[in-house]
């Protein structure tokens, strides 16, 4: 019997609600860690409606044209501002009311179309798409998802226009990746018409700027005979009294012409009909709005990205030493293929994950979450490349890989930063594992009793994650082009599966501290969904051109095949090494020099 220690059943506790999955059908990404591939999920790839699709392609020549003449990306972020012609420009366009459902004054695009244009937008000015973002990706989005029809009908109208923007409030001054450890409080007043909110909400972007805030607090709430203190989701406004701007944080490394606040509350009285949604379930409210963030974030660091590999290669073609062309030398090569495959696999994972969101999938909390995680980081990566190949030229201001490099350096902080997201993935996906291996085990101790559950368990997880043999029928519908790399894909879905049922057994509450170990299987699982996700675009795509298996290609989908290819056999690589290292590796050393220098600089400071 596992003892867990208090502070492990505190983070449970906090946790339970942000992992529920009852009644829900396992995701593609939760259904990885049972070593299982439900191949319908992702195939085939999504394909928005011919009406969402050629308004999306309007709207998308418009934004472009006017991030053209209007938007000077260079200016914004010596200022420090947006200029106000950009802002109500964005209104006028209609795009920051892109996703508000037509009957409250929106367009009524999918998401899939939202992530379309701000990739686009990003392509111009991230400082743009990010404040464009915090308006509608997360400002206004827990309205449209969680509010009543009486707050739709009141608030959506005039912020799908943008005579009022939004701005969301999770974060705090001892609040940063925790988001279950809100310290705003929520009490209601004594005659039960209003809610009084004390504390202070930090990096609220739009927070100066907008009319409508969405606010999470601590509210008392009664469960199960007793009352505990949960987080409820509030519309606040600036009109509200005991509300402050303390101060726009400015002054920032990237994404200049936005502001994000400090804001603070002072017994602000709140009236009781300005509640979203179901009092105490505003984690829950903050988790589904994410799940939207993090898809239009994905396509803003796909938009930054697709740039500056272009530029990048630009400058290998043109740019000469040692009398011939840089990128005719093997480490400006290696850097340009991994450009490319990295924007590729971004685009597939992106679109993959939007599609997701406009099927209305049930379990989307580890795609959204993976695809915020690798196109982050990924971008970070590009830019780099990028900057590397075009030497001094791309350390200079007027080329624009500088305020790139700046700008994309917040997406892996923005959203639940790289770390928190690499524990949350890996122990979230291993939850359901842990659940399924241990009621098998409490089962077998009445093998009679049990007889059901324990031959199911023998006959899909003894099979699938402890053997890993058999034929996956699904592999018969995909192009010949792409059979070796979902064989590759199957087997190492079924490799997973093993390795995590391993690692539980071996330390069972211990994993939740073994975060080395999380990170090994979370990029397994991010480069398996990657794989999936080029595997998915890929197959839609040969399917479009009508070749049959046969045909010949053109030389665009040549190109993308090859890039794509060649994606999945690198993660296949990566996979392969980060398995052996599961059992053979160096932690305990890297842990170690680790607390030697934190005890050295405490005693230095003692000192």
């Amino acid at each position: 019997m596992v003892t867990l220690r208090k502070q492990d059943q505190e983070q449970l506790e906090k946790a339970r609600d942000l992992l529920e999955t009852d009644g829900k059908e396992r995701g593609f990404v939760r259904s990885l860690f049972f070593g299982q591939i439900p191949w319908e999920k992702v195939i085939p790839y999504p394909k928005p409606s011919e009406e969402d699709a050629a308004r999306t392609r309007e709207l998308v020549e418009k934004v472009e044209a006017f991030m053209r003449d209007h938007v000077d990306p260079d200016e914004i972020d010596a200022t420090e501002r947006l200029p106000q012609e950009v802002i109500e420009g964005m209104g006028t366009l209609g795009v920051l009311g892109m996703t508000v459902p037509r009957a409250y004054g929106g367009g009524g695009y999918s998401h899939t179309a939202y992530c379309r244009v701000l990739e686009a937008i990003a392509k111009t000015c991230a400082s743009t798409a990010v404040f464009v973002g915090a308006h509608q990706s997360i400002g206004l989005k827990a309205v449209v998802l969680s509010g009543s029809e009486e707050q739709k009908r009141k608030w959506l109208p005039d912020l799908a226009s943008g005579k009022t923007l939004a701005a969301f409030c999770l974060s705090e001054p001892e609040v940063g990746s925790d988001a279950a450890n809100v310290q705003t409080q929520a009490r209601l007043s004594d005659d039960g018409s209003h809610w009084i909110i004390n504390g202070q909400k930090k990096y609220a972007t739009n927070g100066a700027l907008a009319g409508l805030m969405t606010v999470m607090a601590r509210t008392p709430v009664q469960d199960n005979g007793s009352v505990k203190s949960k987080v409820t989701a509030f519309i606040v406004t600036p009109d509200m009294p005991g509300f402050e701007v303390v101060s726009n944080n400015r002054s920032k490394c990237g994404i200049r012409g936005t502001w994000q606040a400090t804001l603070r509350f002072t017994d602000m009285r709140v009236p009781r009909d300005h509640v979203l949604g179901e009092l105490g379930r505003g984690l829950r409210v903050a988790l589904t709005v994410l799940n939207y963030g993090r898809c239009t974030l994905s396509a803003g660091c796909l938009g930054g990205a697709r740039v500056a590999m272009q530029r990048a290669i630009e400058h290998a073609r043109t740019r000469r030493q040692f009398d011939r062309p840089i990128g005719a030398f093997h480490l400006v090569k290696k850097k340009i293929a991994r450009m490319a495959e990295l924007v590729h696999a971004m685009d597939a994972m992106t679109y993959l994950s939007a599609g997701l969101v406009d099927r209305h999938d049930e379990d989307l909390m580890l795609e959204t979450a993976i695809c915020k995680l690798f196109c982050s980081e990924a971008s970070w990566r590009v830019l780099d490349d990028a900057v590397q190949i075009m030497g001094g030229e791309g350390y200079m201001r007027e080329h624009g890989l500088e305020r790139g490099l700046r700008d994309a350096r917040i997406n892996r902080i923005v959203e639940g930063t790289t770390e928190v997201m690499t524990s949350f993935i890996a122990l979230t996906g291993m939850k359901g594992v842990g659940e399924e291996l241990e009621q098998t085990l409490k089962a077998m101790r009445h093998p009679v009793r049990n007889f059901g559950r324990l031959t199911a368990f023998l006959r899909h997880e003894w099979r699938d994650v402890l053997v890993g043999h058999g034929h996956d029928n699904a592999l018969l519908g995909l192009h010949g082009a792409l059979i070796g790399e979902g064989r590759t894909l199957t087997r190492m879905t079924k490799l997973l599966a093993r390795d995590v049922s391993r690692l539980l057994a071996k330390h069972k509450m211990g994993i939740l501290d073994l975060q080395l170990l999380q990170q090994r299987i979370t990029w397994t699982v991010v480069d398996l969904y990657a794989t999936a996700a080029i595997i998915s675009r890929l197959q839609a795509l040969l399917d479009a051109a009508g070749t049959g298996g046969t045909g010949e290609l053109s030389p665009w989908l040549k190109r993308e095949v090859l890039v794509g290819k060649a994606f999945c056999h690198h993660a296949a690589e990566r996979i392969a090494r980060r398995r052996r290292s599961l059992y053979r590796n160096l932690d305990e050393e890297t842990i170690a020099v680790a607390d030697e220098m934190l005890d050295d600089a405490e005693a230095d400071q003692s000192a």
